[in-house]
């Protein structure tokens, strides 16, 4: 029942692609881990900036209107 699967006189190959692929997976490896590292410095930079703001002051100075009118 199983005999064309492994049938006498077919060539058997096997591919290895590990020494071709290695470099395009160290690339990929690396814009991953810039990405990050970018997502990271940015989401750093937002939270810090916003601290250093200085908060104003939204009440107005005290107005004498007796002096005004």
């Amino acid at each position: 029942m199983l005999n064309f699967i492994s049938t006498v006189g077919h060539a058997s190959a096997t591919l290895n692609f590990t020494d071709d692929l290695s470099v395009l997976l160290s690339g990929l490896i690396g814009l991953v881990w810039l990405s990050a590292g970018m997502i990271v410095y940015y989401a750093l930079r937002e939270t810090y900036s916003e601290k250093a703001k200085p908060v104003s002051s939204t009440s107005p100075h005290a107005v004498d209107y007796r002096l005004a009118a």
